[in-house]
This record gives C-alpha cells, structure tokens and sequence, in this order.
C-alpha cells in the first residue's frame, strides 16, 4: 500500500477561499460584488505578487 501525505499549500489554501468566495457572492445577478473572509489562520510574510503566477506547464486554465 502506498503511503500518502497530504500536504497544504498557500496556493492550495488561495484556490479553497477563492472558491468559497466565489459560492458566497453568487454565480448570476445576486450583486454581492465582494466577499470578507476573516478568521484564516495565515503566517504574514513579505512577498510578490509574481509568486502566485503560475508556470505556463502548471496553469489548466491558460
């Protein structure tokens, strides 16, 4: 049996709240143009924005 690990990513974690963003605002008129998401447990870190482009290789939505 193979063992597995599951892992998390910030990328990961982005996509999760992206998703739960997008179900919250609504997929037709119901014209709630922005979502709060408060409570994520986060480390704050400096970055760049170029670290969430990803490889064109990577990317299914390209």
């Amino acid at each position: 049996m193979n063992d597995y690990k599951l892992r998390v990513t910030t990328i990961a974690a982005a996509d999760e709240l992206a998703a739960a963003a997008s179900l919250m605002m609504g997929q037709a008129n119901e014209g709630t143009p922005v979502v709060l998401a408060r409570g994520f447990p986060y480390a704050l870190r400096e970055g760049q924005a170029s670290e969430l482009v990803r490889e064109r290789s990577r990317d299914l939505f390209r």
